[in-house]
């Protein structure tokens, strides 16, 4: 994975908040993803100006205690995961 790369939403994806997490829904292929509150806050800070390492220092800003390596390994593979479902595209792509 490119660590410079920068991600942002897929328009189309329904982001509904909970109370304990979100749920992503895309309604053109019917995927539906569970985010927990990590998970949620990773989501809320893609917006196309983050890359893979600025949104685990903002993650590691709100969880202080969690070590930095396991956040970034975290965030990498839930970023792979949004992207394999399109619930995310690297910048310049949808």
């Amino acid at each position: 994975m490119n660590a410079a790369q920068r991600y942002i939403k897929n328009n189309n994806i329904v982001f509904r908040e909970e109370d304990d997490g979100a749920f992503l829904f895309d309604p053109d292929s019917g995927n539906l993803k569970y985010l927990n509150n990590s998970a949620k806050e990773t989501f809320l800070i893609i917006d196309g100006q983050n890359d893979l390492n600025q949104i685990a220092n903002r993650l590691l800003e709100l969880y202080p205690d969690e070590d930095a390596e396991q956040v970034r390994n975290d965030v990498e593979s839930f970023l792979l995961e949004l992207l394999s479902n399109s619930f995310v595209f690297h910048t310049g792509s949808n």
